[in-house]
């Protein structure tokens, strides 16, 4: 009898009888959420970043009062579920809160408390947020409502490549709407300028995060620095579910066979033996530990900055939890009730920031001039302290033409997969967007190896009505 052959590299296990080893290149959120997918599935985990905190960009520093404050305002949605099915399973859903309403203050100050109803079917929940802002006319508002329908009833793969600037444009939205409504919201979602994003994108922001559910646009704000969060908490969680994590660790190359698939990790002096391997760092990281698994790193793949404004006032001088400042500099204003004795502390975020960079004392007179203009506790307010964060690729530019150039996780070596924000996930760079790369990574690495990690959680189910605007298919 003729035994069948035994491919050496689709064994479960390792040599020597021990369960497989899993690496992890890079401890941002991706790479966390890949790590916590896999707990359970019988493998060996090790995390291993090159920072002395895991997080990544989900970051935060001291003030001068040693309080901890978040480099970036980071906000998740409804629409979010896999990030915050992660924050369930983990234990960290009591760090966040859920906020229905948004509020928007207009050019002239006033102020629009846009909050979807409850009791009406997506997607005219939204009815009482188109109702509620002031600063536009009826006719304005008339021509929002139908610029959002034709946006949703967009089919992506019948679109030629356009900026979401030139649709609305073509499609006859007001220069108003779109400077008050399309570009800060847009904008903000998507952390890059209307005139450069795809149109795709901006139907996906529209249909997921806006028009499919009730519930699709409930901000979700953390109410615990970041870099606890993430940082310290999680890490915590996944030490205690038996996951290895090593920070102030750096990969510096990947030993691989002569198939091309992973047989180690190398770096700082050490050698980590493994079954499969997730590469989840940036883009440019990737490329240089995986060059011939990452495409070339070009115009395609590249980053847009967000600024985030950090004023210290020596008075509360925001009235609200967060405000979407529109037709000015300043994009977002958040209020930090998570800054331990910083009670006059607040942080403007300015996504697609690229223009603002050269002149900071500049860009600090603007902001702090809006935020007196907007609110009155402001203008006798000292400000006492002030620091501008910038991070010039803090997410993937998501241009017309990237989703070409985003790779999927997995890669032409069957032991190596890529996670990352800037991955193939069908989502924009956000928080969302690395969770789901790193449990895709992470369901692939476990099928290679004869397991099974937990997988990506369903998207918030459409309504009739939109389904029958939309269809019932990702956007």
């Amino acid at each position: 009898m003729t035994g069948a052959r035994v491919d050496e590299r689709s064994r479960s296990v390792a040599p020597g009888g021990e369960e497989p080893h899993v690496v992890i290149v890079g401890g941002g959120i991706a790479g966390l959420a890949a790590a916590e997918a896999l707990v359970g599935t019988g493998c060996r985990i090790t995390l291993v970043e090159s920072r002395r905190r895991v997080g990544g960009r989900a970051a935060s520093f001291e003030d001068g009062a040693g309080g901890l404050v978040d480099a970036c305002q980071h906000v998740a949605m409804g629409c979010c579920t896999n990030l915050l099915d992660l924050m369930r399973r983990t234990g960290l859903d009591d760090a966040v809160r859920c906020d229905r309403t948004m509020w928007f203050i207009g050019p002239s100050g006033d102020r629009a408390a846009c909050t979807p109803a409850r009791w009406l079917p997506a997607p005219l929940h939204l009815a009482p947020l188109l109702v509620s802002m002031r600063h536009f006319t009826w006719r304005e508002k008339l021509a929002l409502a139908g610029g959002m329908l034709r946006l949703a009833r967009l089919h992506p793969r019948d679109s030629p490549p356009t900026t979401a600037l030139d649709w609305l444009r073509t499609s006859g939205q007001p220069d108003t709407v779109i400077r008050l409504f399309w570009q800060p919201v847009l904008e903000s979602a998507l952390g890059e300028s209307i005139d450069l994003v795809d149109v795709v994108a901006a139907r996906k922001v529209l249909v997921d995060g806006f028009l499919a559910h009730r519930h699709a646009a409930d901000l979700w704000v953390p109410t615990v620095p970041l870099g606890e969060v993430f940082g310290a908490r999680l890490a915590a969680w996944l030490a205690s579910q038996g996951v290895v994590v090593r920070t102030g660790w750096k990969a510096s190359a990947i030993e691989r066979d002569a198939a091309g698939d992973a047989r180690a990790v190398v770096g700082e002096g050490a050698h980590l033996p493994c079954d499969a391997v997730i590469v989840s760092v940036p883009w440019r990281a990737a490329a240089r530990l995986v060059s011939d698994l990452v495409p070339e790193v070009d115009e395609r793949l590249g980053g847009s900055p967000i600024t985030a404004v950090h004023l210290w006032f020596d008075r509360p001088v925001v009235d609200l939890p967060h405000a979407v400042l529109v037709g000015r500099t300043s994009q977002w204003v958040f209020r930090s009730d998570s800054v331990a004795g910083a009670s006059g502390h607040c942080q403007v975020v300015i996504s697609a920031s690229r223009g603002l960079l050269g002149d900071r004392a500049g860009l600090l007179d603007t902001v702090v001039a809006e935020l007196r203009d907007v609110f009155p506790a402001a203008r006798e307010a000292i400000l006492r302290d002030a620091k501008v964060v910038t991070d010039p690729t803090a997410v993937l530019s998501v241009r017309p033409g990237v989703e070409a150039a985003r790779p999927q996780s997995v890669t032409a070596a069957s032991n190596i997969l890529l996670a990352g924000d800037w991955t193939a996930t069908g989502w924009p760079s956000t928080m969302e967007g690395a969770v789901r790369s790193g449990r895709i990574a992470a369901a692939g690495a476990a099928t290679r190896l004869g397991k099974q990690a937990a997988r990506l959680v369903p998207d918030l189910p459409r309504s009739a009505l939109v389904r029958l605007l939309v269809g019932t298919g990702r956007s």
